[in-house]
C-alpha cells in the first residue's frame, strides 16, 4: 500500500481523474483546432506528457519483482520500433520523421497506458471499490460527451460528421470517426452503470445515461453506432434475463427482470427510430454511390462482354457482390488495403521485417489504411507487429482460459458487457480503425482491459 502523500499515490489518484478529463481534452483540442487554427493540438501534446509521466511511474513500480515484466516488454517495443524507424531513415525517400515518430508514439500509447492502469487498479483496496471507480468514471466521461452532444445540436453550433452530402453530427468535437469509436467502446459500461443503478422501478432515471449516448451513437451517422447499440442491448437484455433466471431464488432477481424490461422498451425505440436516423440514410447513400462506381466502371472496361459465359457472367456477379460487402464495411479502407499489399511485396527484406514507416512506401502523400492492425503490420514489420501483439495473444489466452475454467463466475451481465466493450473495440479497430492509433479513443480500451486483467487476477 502506497503512502498517500507520495508521488506515485497521487499519480494513481490523477490517472483515475484523467478518465473523467477525456472529454474535456478533446473539447480543447477541438477549439484550437477548428476556432484558433492551431496545429499541435492539446490532445497530443497532453497524453504524451502524460505517457511520459506514466513511463516513470511504471521504472518507480519496477522495484518490485513482479512489475518488472511491464518495463522489460516496453523497452523492447520500444526498442523494435525504434530500429524500424532507423532502418526507414537510411533507406526510404521520401520519409516524414515528426509523422513517424508521432506515430511510433500514438503505438506505444495503449501499451505504457495499460501498465500504468493495471498497477493503480492494484492498488485500490478492493475489488468493489476497483469496479465502482472504473465504471462511474467512464460513465461520468460518457455524460459530458453526451450532454455536449444534445447542447451542441440543440443550438444549432455543432460541426457535420462528414465534409460531404452523408448526415450526421459531431457536436463540438474535432474528429466524427474516433467519437463514434469512443462512445461505441463505452456504450456497454454506461449500460451496465445503468442496470447496476437501478434497483427499484423509481430508480429506472438511471437509464438516462443509456438514452443519451444512444442518441448520440445515432446523432454521428456511423455505422459504428449502429453495431454498438445493437450489440450492447441484446447482450444486455439477454443477459438480465439469463442472470434473473439463474438467481431466481435469490433477492437480487427482481432488479435484473426490471432492467431487462426497461431496455427492451429502449431497444424496440430505437428499431422503430432506425428507418428515420442518419445511419439508415448514410447506409442507403453509400450503396448508391457503389451502385453508379460500379456501373461507370462496367462502361469503361467492358466488364462483362456479350461472349462471356454464364459461369462467366455469374462469377462477376459474386465479384461484385463481395465488393459491394467490402464497401459497405470497409467504406473504401480494402482499397487502401490493396495498395499497401503492392508497396509490401515491392519493399526490401528489412522493411518486411521491421516496417515502412507511416504512410508506407509513398510517392506523393502519405494515407493510412485507417484499420489499426494494418496499418500496424505494414508500418512496423513482421517483428514489429509481433512485438505489437503479444499482450493481446496473452491476455486473450489467459481470458479465455477464466472463461473455460470459472465459467459460473464470469457468465454474468457486468463480465459480458465488459466483454462487449473490449469486443467493439478489437472490431472497430480491425474494420474502421481510429482506436489503437488514436490515443484519445485507445484510453478507454486500455482502462477495460486493465480492470478486467485484475479483477479476473490473472496479471
Amino acid at each position: 500500500m502506497l503512502n498517500r502523500n507520495s508521488l506515485s499515490y497521487k499519480f494513481e489518484r490523477f490517472l483515475l481523474i484523467f478518465i473523467i478529463l477525456q472529454p474535456i481534452i478533446d473539447l480543447l483540442t477541438s477549439f484550437c483546432i477548428l476556432e484558433l487554427k492551431i496545429d499541435a493540438t492539446v490532445g497530443v501534446i497532453t497524453r504524451l506528457f502524460v505517457m511520459a509521466l506514466g513511463g516513470i511511474y511504471i521504472l518507480t513500480q519496477a522495484r518490485i519483482k513482479e512489475n518488472r515484466k511491464y518495463i522489460i516488454y516496453l523497452l523492447g517495443l520500444g526498442i523494435v520500433l525504434g530500429l524500424g524507424f532507423l532502418n526507414n531513415k537510411m533507406i526510404k525517400h521520401p520519409m516524414l520523421q515528426m509523422e513517424d515518430l508521432k506515430f511510433i508514439a500514438k503505438a506505444l500509447y495503449p501499451f505504457v497506458m495499460i501498465s500504468c492502469y493495471i498497477l493503480v487498479f492494484k492498488s485500490l483496496k478492493t475489488k468493489e471499490t476497483m469496479h465502482t471507480k472504473m465504471r462511474n468514471y467512464i460513465a461520468y466521461a460518457a455524460l459530458i460527451i453526451n450532454v455536449t452532444m444534445v447542447a451542441a445540436i440543440a443550438t444549432g453550433t455543432d460541426y457535420n460528421s462528414y465534409d460531404y452530402f452523408k448526415e450526421g453530427s459531431r457536436g463540438w468535437f474535432f474528429a466524427g470517426n474516433e467519437l463514434g469509436s469512443i462512445l461505441a467502446i463505452v456504450c456497454p459500461v454506461v449500460v451496465l452503470y445503468s442496470i447496476e443503478k437501478t434497483t427499484s422501478l423509481a430508480k429506472s432515471y438511471f437509464w438516462i445515461p443509456s438514452l443519451l449516448i444512444v442518441f448520440s451513437l445515432f446523432a454521428i451517422g456511423t455505422k459504428v453506432g449502429a453495431g454498438a447499440i445493437v450489440c450492447t442491448f441484446v447482450i444486455g437484455i439477454f443477459m438480465c434475463f439469463i442472470q434473473a433466471f439463474l438467481q431466481r431464488k435469490e433477492r437480487n432477481k427482481k432488479p435484473y427482470l426490471l432492467n431487462g424490461l426497461v431496455a427492451i422498451v429502449i431497444f424496440a425505440g430505437v428499431v422503430g427510430y432506425f428507418p428515420f436516423s442518419p445511419i439508415y440514410k448514410n447506409t442507403g447513400i453509400h450503396h448508391q454511390v457503389f451502385e453508379k462506381v460500379q456501373e461507370e466502371k462496367k462502361q469503361h472496361n467492358n466488364h462483362v462482354k456479350q461472349e462471356d459465359t454464364a459461369k462467366e457472367k455469374e462469377k462477376a456477379k459474386e465479384e461484385e457482390k463481395k465488393a459491394e460487402t467490402q464497401a459497405l464495411i470497409f467504406s473504401g479502407r480494402e482499397l487502401f488495403t490493396k495498395t499497401y499489399e503492392d508497396f509490401y511485396k515491392q519493399a526490401p527484406m528489412s522493411q518486411k521485417l521491421l516496417g515502412m514507416g507511416y504512410g508506407g512506401n509513398f510517392k506523393d502523400a502519405p494515407k493510412l489504411i485507417e484499420r489499426d492492425f494494418h496499418d500496424w503490420f505494414y508500418t512496423f514489420g513482421i517483428i514489429g507487429f509481433i512485438f505489437l501483439m503479444i499482450p493481446f495473444l496473452y491476455y486473450g489466452l489467459r481470458i479465455l482460459m477464466v472463461l473455460i475454467t470459472r465459467f459460473r463466475e464470469v457468465f454474468t451481465v457486468k463480465y459480458a458487457l465488459l466483454a462487449a466493450g473490449l469486443g467493439l473495440a478489437l472490431g472497430i479497430a480491425f474494420t474502421a480503425g481510429h482506436v489503437l492509433t488514436a490515443p484519445g479513443v485507445s484510453i478507454y480500451f486500455v482502462v477495460l482491459l486493465a480492470y478486467l486483467i485484475v479483477d479476473l487476477e490473472i496479471e
